[in-house]
């Protein structure tokens, strides 16, 4: 199963809605795959001829119809019940975001810790930001195993540290922890930070989650920016992988010029196929086509904005970084970004006709988005303005103005030479990152094809 999306919502009646079918098991499911790639489908003009009676596992056959050249992100899950917890920030999960890194000649994998969710299981463990997983239930993680281990429900985890001086890891403590289902806000950090005498916010945002619950806490952090007189904002979206249209529109909404919202100006545009550029130019309704800043009564005028990014910045975070960029002073700090432009639909058995998917869900891209200016195809991420290293191993907590890119957004604010950065040397490599349900991704409301 792939593992990126950008997601667009949903609503009404499928134009091709799925028809029933007295084949074998998996044809019905994937003639209803089918009839919604012909019509929403990017690409569905380079999709293979439909074959009667396919019989192919749902996710085999899915896969055979995607334009590889070009399609990165579209992918299906059997969980569909799953996949919609994760949107809305409720994943059965340990609540902590890892990375995964070889050592010992790639013989080894461990995990060093991204963030950890304030509540989760991991949180009253004690992980910690930086902490380093070396052993669960007692086994070496290897190239191998090491995805399988990291999923277990129930474990225990041997903490390690990084010896600098002999170039080793050594085995530290053990924690206990039992995944359940959590209250996943993606706002984990704020605050205030002084420059030459003047408020610069600091917020660390780490999904674009579906449940509007979760605009309390980003609500309540932007109110007290406004009221601190709050003119430049430190936007740490180095481990936000994507999500929801609604909640990046909100974002992009608390972060905007006002006289940018009060406007309603475009915050990006989207390009379908031909089926739904014919379909939305007919209905004559821009919304089809534009996505503009919505209204937010707790927007907070900032003037300046820093964003720290890294190659695990993608999508919906993308999206409200080049959406912004037209509209006001963006710099980005960090690494390139991921490079995601293009958007999702998701389709599952709680649609009207869609009965047929059974606990399938596909979530194929749909269009590709351009801001104001018509930005779009970044297919090698966004270019940082100041180039920074993630030194996530040093345990560098977030509000930290020791941490690497805080310190260098914080030098920029105040016009001082840029921290140096002493040359790394690092026995180990990036595996890769959380392989989240919906990483990578932008997910956006869908006005479905009527007949």
């Amino acid at each position: 199963m792939k593992k990126h999306l950008l997601l667009f919502g949903l609503l009404a009646v499928l134009f091709a809605s799925c028809g029933n079918s007295n084949d074998n098991e998996y044809a019905p499911i994937n003639k209803c795959i089918y009839d919604i790639m012909s019509d929403y489908y990017l690409w569905n003009r380079h999709m293979p001829r439909y074959q009667r009676g396919d019989d192919r596992n749902p996710a085999d056959f899915f896969e055979s119809l995607l334009y590889s050249k070009e399609d990165h992100w579209s992918f299906i899950t059997d969980d569909s019940q799953s996949l919609n917890d994760e949107l809305a920030g409720s994943p059965f999960s340990m609540g902590y975001s890892p990375q995964f890194w070889y050592y010992n000649d790639q013989k080894n994998v461990l995990i060093v810790v991204e963030f950890v969710y304030p509540g989760s299981p991991a949180d009253r463990a004690g992980l910690k930001r930086g902490d380093i997983i070396l052993d669960i239930n007692g086994q070496s993680m290897t190239p191998d195993n090491y995805y399988e281990l990291y999923l277990k429900e129930q474990a225990t985890y041997t903490l390690g540290k990084y010896d600098v001086v002999k170039n080793e890891l050594v085995t530290d403590v053990d924690i206990s922890m039992k995944a359940e289902k959590i209250k996943a806000d993606p706002s984990v950090y704020d605050t205030i930070l002084m420059v030459n005498n003047k408020p610069v916010g600091y917020y660390v945002f780490t999904a674009f989650t579906t449940d509007a619950g979760y605009y309390a806490t980003m609500d309540a952090v932007f109110d007290r920016f406004k009221a601190a007189g709050v003119k430049d904002l430190i936007l740490d979206l180095r481990y936000n992988g994507g999500g929801d249209i609604e909640t990046a529109g909100h974002l992009a909404s608390a972060i905007a010029p006002t006289s940018v919202v009060e406007n309603h100006e475009v915050l990006v545009s989207y390009v379908y196929n031909n089926v739904l550029t014919e379909y939305y130019t007919s209905r004559g309704n821009e919304d089809d086509i534009q996505y503009r800043f919505p209204s937010n009564s707790h927007n907070a005028d900032i003037e300046n904005l820093y964003v720290l990014v890294t190659e695990g910045t993608a999508s919906a975070s993308e999206l409200v970084t080049i959406g912004l960029k037209p509209y006001m002073n963006v710099k980005l700090i960090g690494a390139s970004t991921y490079g995601k432009y293009t958007g999702m639909f998701v389709f599952d058995n709680t649609l009207e006709d869609l009965e047929d998917l059974e606990n399938w869900a596909l979530l194929p891209v749909c269009m590709k988005y351009a801001n104001a200016e018509g930005f779009t195809d970044f297919v090698d991420g966004l270019t940082p303005d100041y180039e920074v290293e993630d030194v996530l191993m040093d345990g560098y907590q977030f509000g930290d103005a020791n941490d690497p890119m805080l310190a260098t957004a914080l030098d920029v604010i105040g016009g001082q030479p840029l921290t140096a950065k002493a040359a790394r040397i690092m026995p180990f490599k990036v595996a890769g990152r959380n392989r989240s349900i919906v990483g990578n991704n932008l997910i956006v409301k869908q006005n479905r094809l009527t007949k």
